[in-house]
C-alpha cells in the first residue's frame, strides 16, 4: 500500500495563474475545503469530498524559485494524486504526462533479473 504520494510540477507564471483559477473553482464546488498560508504560498485541503468515495487531498501552490503546484494524497487512495494533478493541469490548459509511472523501473528490473550473462542483458541483439 502506498501511504503517501506527493506530486510536484513547476509552472510558468501564466500556467500558475491558470491553475489558481482552477483551484478557486474547485474550492467553490467543495464546501469542506479550507486553506492556510505557508512560507511559500498556500495549502488547500479538500476533506471528505464526494469523489472516489470520500477522498481527502491537499493542493499546495506557491513560488520558490519558480511557481509550482503540488498534489498530496495520503492513505489507501494515494494513487489518486496522479488523476488530480492531471485534472488540474488539463483544466488550466497545461499538457501533463507523468514523468514516471513505474513501468521503466519494472522493465529494467525484469531485464536485469532474467539476464544470465551480458548477452542476455543486452537483449540478445547481434550487430
Amino acid at each position: 500500500m502506498i501511504e503517501r504520494l506527493r506530486i510536484r510540477e513547476e509552472l510558468t507564471e501564466e500556467q500558475y495563474s491558470k491553475v489558481l483559477k482552477v483551484i478557486e473553482r474547485m474550492k467553490s464546488k467543495f464546501p469542506t475545503s479550507f486553506s492556510r498560508k505557508t512560507k511559500t504560498g498556500e495549502k488547500i485541503s479538500f476533506i471528505d469530498t464526494n469523489i472516489c468515495g470520500g477522498l481527502n487531498f491537499d493542493i499546495l501552490v506557491g513560488v520558490r524559485e519558480k511557481p509550482f503546484v503540488v498534489v498530496e494524497v495520503e492513505g489507501k487512495k494515494a494513487m489518486m494524486a496522479f488523476g488530480i494533478m492531471k485534472y488540474l493541469l488539463e483544466e488550466a490548459g497545461v499538457e501533463y504526462s507523468p514523468e514516471c509511472d513505474g513501468s521503466e523501473a519494472y522493465a529494467e528490473l525484469k531485464k536485469v533479473m532474467k539476464a544470465k550473462n551480458l548477452f542476455d542483458f543486452l537483449g540478445g541483439q547481434t550487430y
